[in-house]
């Protein structure tokens, strides 16, 4: 039996009040992270997490939240202070250290001799956050090395997606995801992309399209799903800001209340 463990709001009213000075995450971000690795406790889905690109531990410190027994949690970062970061973590998180793995290197080193760095404790990840190098070539490398660990309903999550001061994340993703037909776009929102393998693809999908009723919810926080496709195979959804009394769904041009709304409208022209 799965142990009980703190609600997403409990563990985002937290994480604001004690990280709230050193993290990036808007409150959206926040509640769909937790909601992301909550949905994976109660499916069962298990591994290890990474991050590249670890900065002061912010986000890692909320993804350690989600560990669970025997799950470790892989940190790779060239710059970062790694014994102020696993104080961090330890102190946000209640995880022992040995759950812990730092790697105070370039993620671009750590891909090309993986082998050989990330040996014995090899990852087997069903999480990773990457927010690294935003070169083309160091966001290629990192979606490589994440994929290449990636277990059975893994989730792979870019930062900094449709940012203009860093066009090249958007770029090497998508000429990723061109060249790696086994994984898929899921979702995009608040510039961060959210991508699986394509048997996954189902469940996830389903996941983004309970969006805006499940923020409203649990968060009081509205935002309006897009979906930018007529059809299912190879699109993704988006999501942004809106007001609560604004329609939270939108298919192409036409906007919704109602998911079902939105669905019916897929269905006629599909």
């Amino acid at each position: 039996m799965i142990p009980p463990s703190p609600s997403v709001p409990e563990i985002a009213a937290r994480y604001k009040a004690e990280l709230g000075r050193i993290t990036e995450l808007g409150d959206p971000t926040v509640h769909i992270l937790a909601q992301l690795l909550q949905r994976q406790r109660e499916l069962g889905i298990e591994g290890d997490m990474l991050e590249i690109g670890v900065f002061r531990a912010g986000t890692a410190s909320l993804l350690a939240t989600g560990l669970k027994e025997k799950e470790r949690l892989f940190l790779i970062d060239p710059m970062q202070d790694a014994d102020a970061n696993r104080r961090t973590i330890e102190q946000f998180a209640k995880v022992s250290p040995d759950k812990l793995v730092f790697h105070v290197l370039d993620s671009m080193a750590v891909n090309k001799w993986r082998e050989t760095v990330l040996a014995p404790a090899v990852p087997l990840i069903r999480f990773a956050h990457i927010d690294g190098e935003h070169s083309y070539d160091g966001v290629y490398s990192d979606l490589d090395l994440a994929r290449r660990f990636l277990t059975g309903g893994g989730l792979i999550v870019v930062d900094d997606i449709f940012c203009l001061n860093t066009a090249c994340c958007t770029h090497a993703m998508f000429d990723y995801l061109r060249a790696q037909p086994l994984v898929q776009l899921v979702a995009m929102g608040y510039r961060k992309a959210y991508i699986c393998e394509n048997r996954h693809v189902a469940g996830y999908r389903r996941f983004f399209a309970s969006l805006p009723e499940l923020l409203a919810r649990t968060a009081n926080l509205h935002v309006r799903l897009c979906f930018n496709s007529w059809a299912h195979e190879r699109s993704y959804l988006t999501f942004s800001e809106c007001g609560a009394d604004e329609p939270h769904y939108q298919v192409i041009g036409k906007r919704f209340h109602r998911l079902a709304e939105a669905l019916a409208a897929i269905e006629s022209l599909g």
